[in-house]
């Protein structure tokens, strides 16, 4: 697995040249990445309907399939490029969800922009920091910390919630919070320093 950004910078030459062993290494590279940038669109209502696994799944087969659509050199552009092919995939499955949802002779679902909807959520604060290259690595580094550390981080710092919320979210006190955050950051620090060598 690469350690830094020259060897996803070396994957990224061998993929481009046709190395197909090379592209799946480094779109492996991008996985926890995209599965973040998928929970942070799809709500808890969607997330009960739509698995953001298999979008990620999907997403990375698309990027197989169309690899030879991509005209980047960089690891910063073809995160863009998979960060399109990725929002695509998480509009049409929402699209799918609603329109579902609006046949269902039960739901009264009001009518509803997709696209408005989905791009608003794309273009909040956190999913700003979700873009580019350092994004990768975060995704990488959130996806090696324990799962209640990871949890308590990207609920705090990607989207924004009160300490009163997430304890009561983890069923723990927020002195716990408090401490799980402090643990997951100082771990996170590491993991991303680690990354970086």
């Amino acid at each position: 697995m690469p350690q830094n950004d020259d060897d996803l910078d070396s994957l990224l030459k061998l993929a481009v040249s046709g190395d197909q062993r090379s592209l799946g290494r480094l779109l492996d590279e991008f996985r926890p990445w995209l599965r973040l940038l998928a929970q942070r669109v799809l709500d808890e209502r969607l997330a009960r309907r739509i698995d953001g696994s298999d979008v990620v799944q999907q997403t990375y087969l698309s990027a197989v399939r169309r690899f030879s659509e991509f005209r980047g050199n960089t690891t910063e552009e073809l995160s863009a490029w998979l960060r399109r092919i990725h929002e695509r995939n998480l509009i049409d499955e929402t699209r799918k969800h609603i329109v579902a949802r609006k046949r269902s002779v039960s739901a009264e679902v009001e009518d509803v922009d997709v696209d408005v909807v989905a791009e608003a959520r794309f273009s909040s604060p956190s999913q700003r920091i979700l873009n580019g290259e350092s994004a990768v690595r975060l995704a990488r580094a959130i996806g090696r910390l324990p799962e209640d550390q990871a949890q308590a981080v990207q609920l705090r710092h990607l989207d924004g919630w009160p300490l009163d919320q997430i304890a009561s979210r983890l069923d723990r006190s927020q002195g716990a919070v408090i401490a799980l955050l402090h643990r997951g950051i100082t771990n996170l620090r590491s993991l991303i320093a680690e990354d970086s060598y």
